[in-house]
C-alpha cells in the first residue's frame, strides 16, 4: 500500500520541519508526502524546492480544507491521510495502519489516539477516543483527531472525502458526519499515532469555530432542544468515563526536532486524558 499524506501549511517554516521530520521517520512504508503551502514568505517554497523526497506545491487557496483538497488531488496513494504543520506522527504509526487495512478490507478508514502536546513537545494530555457517533457529534463535537485519521483513498474517488470548503474551522467535522451517514466502516486503533500541538492558536480555537459546529449540528439532525443536546453529552461523558479515557496514564514517546530527523524521546507521569481549549 502507498500513502498521500498532505500537509497544507502557510508560514509555519519551523513546524513544518518537524512534521516532514516526523514523516521520513515512517520505516518500510511506502509513501509520497504533499506539501500545500499557501505562497508562505518565510522560506518554505525555496526550502520544499530543494527536497526531493517531497511534493511541494505553491499556490493560494481559500482555506486549509480547500488547500487538502489541492494535496489529495495530487495524490497517487491507497490511503489519504493529511497531517498539519504543527503536528508529526510517531514511529511506527504508517506500519501499524498498513497492517489494520490489509488485515480488514472491509474497514474504510481508521481512527487512533493522539497525545496532546505544548510548543516544547511536553505532554498536555493522551486522547483516547470512544466510538464514532453520528448522533453524539451533531449534537456537540468532533472526538476525532485528524492527525490520526487515514482513509481510503476510494472514499476521495467516490466524492465522500472531499471537504466542503464552505467551512473554514469545522470541516473535518462535517466531512466525519458525512461518512457516517453513508455508513462507511472505520476502525478504532487503541494505539497513539500521532502528536497534536495545542498552543492556543489552533482553528479550533477560534470563535467563529462555533458558529460552523452549529450550522454542521443542523444540517447533520442535531437537536433543537438543549436538554436533549445536554442529556446525549452527559452520556457521552459517562461512555467515555466507563472507557478509562479519562484515566491518567504514562507516555513515553518521541518528538522530532527537525527535518532529518532526529528525535528526543520525552516522558511524562499521571497524563490526564482530557484537556481545556479554552
Amino acid at each position: 500500500m502507498k500513502f498521500s499524506i498532505v500537509t497544507p501549511t502557510r508560514n509555519a517554516f519551523a513546524k513544518l520541519q518537524k512534521c516532514v521530520g516526523s514523516v521520513r521517520g515512517q520505516a518500510g512504508v511506502d509513501y509520497e508526502h504533499i506539501i500545500q503551502d499557501a505562497c508562505s514568505t518565510d522560506g518554505t517554497s525555496l526550502w520544499m524546492s530543494s527536497q526531493t523526497d517531497i511534493i511541494g506545491c505553491a499556490e493560494e487557496d481559500s482555506g486549509m480544507y480547500d488547500a487538502i483538497n489541492r494535496g489529495w488531488s495530487k495524490a497517487s496513494g491507497d490511503i489519504y491521510a493529511w497531517l498539519n504543520s504543527d503536528e508529526q506522527y510517531l514511529p511506527g504509526t504508517l506500519r501499524a495502519i498498513e497492517k489494520i487495512f490489509a488485515q480488514y478490507p472491509d474497514v474504510d478508514f481508521i481512527r487512533g489516539n493522539t497525545i496532546i502536546v505544548n510548543a516544547e513537545g511536553a505532554a498536555i494530555a493522551a486522547r483516547r477516543g470512544i466510538r464514532l457517533s453520528q448522533r453524539y457529534i451533531a449534537n456537540s463535537f468532533l472526538n476525532a483527531y485528524s492527525c490520526a485519521l487515514f482513509f481510503r483513498s476510494g472514499l476521495w474517488d467516490s466524492g465522500l472525502l472531499r471537504f466542503d470548503t464552505q467551512y473554514r474551522y469545522a470541516g473535518d467535522m462535517e466531512m466525519i458526519l458525512r461518512l457516517l451517514r453513508a455508513r462507511k466502516q472505520y476502525f478504532h486503533m487503541n494505539q497513539y499515532l500521532a502528536l497534536f500541538t495545542f498552543d492556543g492558536a489552533n482553528l479550533s480555537c477560534h470563535p467563529t469555530m462555533l458558529e460552523e459546529t452549529s450550522a454542521i449540528q443542523r444540517k447533520y439532525g442535531g437537536s433543537s432542544s438543549a436538554t436533549v443536546r445536554q442529556a446525549l453529552l452527559i452520556c457521552r461523558y459517562a461512555e467515555t468515563l466507563l472507557n478509562g479515557s479519562y484515566r491518567k496514564v504514562s507516555v513515553t514517546y518521541d518528538y522530532a526536532v527537525d527535518s532529518a530527523p532526529n528525535y528526543r524521546r520525552l516522558s511524562a507521569q499521571a497524563v490526564p486524558g482530557s484537556y481545556k481549549t479554552r
